[in-house]
């Protein structure tokens, strides 16, 4: 053989003087070649589990206990994450929530106020918020104690909620002190609410240990503006509450 001169690459399994197509046929390659097409056909048009979770053909006794056991890891593994979806979401609420008082704390207070002033386009006239402060809480401390504080405190809260309008959102500011977001706004309408919310404060006395107690009251207010963050509006509306008390 002269290696100078090229010769042509043949299929594995071809002689290089005889064609494919010269090849002797054999009848068994036709009834293997079908069984394959048969075979694969079957697989795909047949899903071996359906969408309701059902196998789709019967089962061993052996693959019927593995499945079970599988069904029985899965069931745990779903308790499992329920229990931690309630945990989350008892712990949401938790950082959400004031201590004692049945409100939202300041750090969600703040979240919600942000929230009113990124959508205030939508409000008009524009929203406002009030500062409510309790003047006697500091004297009722001293001469009554921390429980009897927060059970001062907890009054006013419930009352303040029966007082704001089901649009208004309230919630601890921090101490003695508690804010309320007007949706319904504007600086005659805040002025107006101010007034009436710390009237209707002021003439809810305070029962402890089977004396009542005259509470003092004090309202801030500020209308929001878009150029305001949170924090910005909080102490607008407690400028407005100091020239209130220095009355």
């Amino acid at each position: 053989m002269d290696v100078n001169k090229p010769q042509g690459v043949h299929a594995v399994g071809d002689q290089p003087h005889r064609q494919p197509s010269d090849r002797q046929h054999d009848p068994d390659d036709d009834a293997d070649e079908k069984l394959r097409r048969e075979r694969y056909r079957s697989w795909s048009s047949d899903a071996a589990v359906d969408l309701g979770g059902a196998l789709s053909g019967p089962l061993s006794a052996e693959s019927q206990k593995i499945v079970n056991a599988l069904v029985a890891q899965m069931e745990l593994l779903r308790a499992e994450l329920e229990i931690r979806k309630k945990r989350e979401e008892h712990f949401r609420d938790q950082a959400a929530q004031h201590a004692f008082l049945p409100l939202p704390n300041r750090r969600e207070f703040q979240r919600e106020l942000n929230h009113v002033i990124d959508h205030m386009y939508s409000l008009q006239p524009s929203p406002a918020i009030l500062i409510v402060h309790v003047v006697t809480a500091a004297t009722f401390r001293r001469d009554h104690g921390r429980r009897a504080a927060d059970a001062l405190l907890g009054h006013v809260a419930e009352q303040l909620s029966i007082a704001v309008h089901p649009t208004d959102a309230v919630g601890s500011v921090g101490g003695d002190d508690f804010g309320v977001i007007l949706l319904i706004g504007g600086a005659e309408t805040a002025s107006r609410r101010a007034g009436e919310i710390g009237h209707y404060l002021n003439g809810h006395t305070f029962a402890w240990l089977g004396i009542d107690y005259a509470l003092d009251v004090a309202v801030g207010w500020a209308d929001l503006r878009a150029s305001l963050n949170a924090e910005q509006a909080i102490e607008a509306a407690d400028r407005s509450l100091r020239d209130h008390l220095r009355r």
